[in-house]
């Protein structure tokens, strides 16, 4: 799927699987959660915490979600994550306190928070990027709604065939776009300057 094709996709609603969590918090939901588009689903971090999709990873944060392989033969997920590397440093201490990586995995079966955790080792995840896993149901839901797909079922099904492209946006400001984990560290790392308050 070429760049635009994937970008024409957009946050599109789905029927929640039966997994799909819900709690309620006293912070307002934004309009694309309200909808369905940002699904409130359970998943665990490489540091085997148990978090809410939305509320306790996006819910009012500025945020950068992709999809990788841990076992990425084609080369694209370890350029994404050395250069998600260089944007965290780059933030400096607006990592984890203003802008927060969801990195989630796409064999969810294989990928336990241990394995995740012994993955990150190579890449040093600091506070505020969490590589997440979950039932694959739930992860598959969350790769769908969030625009991670090809329009061709046979491609899509072929997990190599996984984009380099990731989600950033503010929840709280309700503004959102996609950025080529490809670019360079200073480009993804421009895209949360007009996140700021």
């Amino acid at each position: 799927m070429d760049r635009r094709g994937f970008l024409s996709l957009g946050l599109a609603p789905l029927l929640l699987p039966a997994s799909a969590g819900s709690t309620e918090s006293v912070e307002p939901m934004s309009r694309l959660a309200k909808n369905g588009l940002l699904p409130n689903l359970p998943l665990v971090t490489h540091n085997n915490k148990k978090v809410m999709f939305y509320d306790d990873l996006v819910r009012n944060k500025t945020v950068l979600i992709n999809f990788f392989l841990v076992q990425c033969s084609e080369g694209r997920c370890p350029l994404a994550m050395s250069n998600l590397r260089h944007v965290q440093d780059m933030l400096g201490d607006r990592m984890g306190k203003d802008v927060f990586f969801l990195s989630i995995t796409l064999q969810p079966l294989f990928n336990t928070p241990q394995s995740l955790s012994k993955y990150a080792e190579t890449f040093k995840p600091k506070p505020g990027w969490d590589l997440l896993t979950g039932k694959p149901e739930d992860v598959e839901y969350l790769r769908r709604t969030l625009g991670f797909m090809d329009s061709d079922p046979q491609k899509d099904q072929d997990l190599q065939n996984h984009t380099s492209m990731a989600r950033y946006g503010s929840d709280k400001l309700e503004r959102w776009g996609m950025v080529s984990l490809r670019s360079s560290p200073n480009n993804i790392a421009s895209t949360f300057e007009g996140l700021r308050e």
